[in-house]
């Protein structure tokens, strides 16, 4: 038995040895053959071009002819366009963007009365990926928010998604006086309580030419997990008056005792034009349509932004917005305790300036 079991041991061991001695001269020679042909298609081709290749591989290679582009498709903080329709809607990897604002309330009778902060930032976290974060107020800080989300490309540099937490209160009406037949707010308070709500959107941005371009749905729902009211909410109408209803339609508005904003999903699409009339200086004009609480009736504002931005390099923005609070037309003939000012007459204006690093 034991002859043959080392027979046995010994063929074994014979096998295996030649079956890996065949298969390493295998890898090796199929190895020299490539390099031989490697070799030869670029004998061949130099041949054929007598060198000519080799010159326009230079001038291929020098970097100011190179795009301002990646190999990826994607810019650099050092390659980042100054033009602004050229730049993608989520920052590159790595990239932070940082917006200091600083504005001020340029309404009837209350011009440059009441001023407001807002810092916002974006972080590239992927290349079609970015975390957004910020905090906004106005009206001397009675009114603030804060909020925190991301922001994901579905379609690069044309159509994405976006979530964000905020937690915010608004600024109230705490007096008013009678200017030319129209009740105008003439000072604010701090509103009666915070809401926290979380806001989907799926900006969209389509270049039709390098200097115009449509942009829309920034925003275009906010789910509401509480309820904000003034008084008991009931106001001296109907049981529930909005703070937005319109005088005139059967609610007499009292903006001590209303309803700010119901628990209900508020509808706020926007839809917007960019502007690049040359590199360094682009103009958006944007509206929003705020359904609160999905009441077409009473509860809806059209909130609209003139933005006006000058870049002198791929670092850094600075810019002027002038805001418009609502430009839904008004009931000339409306009744109330507080009728809504003219068209035009509520205004804020921001100045900031943008940096990338």
């Amino acid at each position: 038995m034991l002859p043959s079991l080392s027979r046995v041991l010994q063929l074994a061991l014979v096998l295996s040895l030649s079956v890996g001695f065949v298969a390493w001269d295998s890898r090796v020679a199929l190895a020299e053959d490539e390099e031989e042909d490697d070799g030869d298609d670029g004998g061949d081709d130099g041949a054929k071009d007598g060198g000519e290749d080799s010159e326009e591989g230079a001038e291929e290679e020098d970097p100011k002819d190179q795009p301002a582009l990646t190999s990826g498709g994607l810019f650099t903080i050092k390659t980042y366009p100054i033009r602004e329709l050229f730049r993608p809607l989520t920052i590159t990897q790595g990239i932070t963007q940082l917006r200091l604002g600083l504005g001020s309330d340029v309404s009837d009778k209350t011009a440059f009365q009441f001023f407001g902060v807002s810092l916002d930032a974006k972080y590239g976290y992927k290349d079609n990926f970015m975390l957004l974060g910020g905090f906004t107020s106005d009206y001397n800080f009675k009114g603030f928010s804060f909020n925190a989300g991301f922001e994901g490309a579905i379609a690069y540099d044309l159509f994405d998604i976006r979530l964000q937490a905020n937690i915010n209160r608004v600024a109230q009406i705490a007096a008013a006086e009678e200017s030319g037949g129209t009740v105008v707010p003439t000072d604010f308070k701090a509103g009666a309580g915070t809401q926290f709500s979380v806001d989907l959107g799926f900006p969209f941005r389509y270049v039709a030419t390098p200097a115009i371009a449509i942009v829309a749905l920034e925003t275009l729902i906010s789910f509401d997990f509480n309820g904000v009211k003034r008084g008991n909410g009931g106001g001296t109408g109907t049981d529930v008056v909005s703070c937005f209803a319109v005088p005139g339609m059967g609610e007499t508005l009292d903006p001590m005792n209303c309803t700010e904003d119901g628990t209900k999903p508020d509808l706020a699409p926007s839809l917007g034009i960019s502007t690049n009339p040359i590199d360094v200086l682009s103009v958006v004009l944007f509206a929003q349509l705020q359904i609160r609480d999905f009441d077409t009736t009473n509860q809806f504002t059209i909130p609209a932004t003139v933005r006006v931005q000058y870049s002198p390099n791929q670092k850094l923005d600075f810019g002027l917005e002038f805001k418009f609070l609502d430009l839904k037309p008004k009931d000339p003939d409306g009744e109330g305790a507080l009728e809504a000012p003219q068209f035009f007459a509520q205004r804020f204006m921001n100045l900031f300036v943008q940096a990338r690093y």
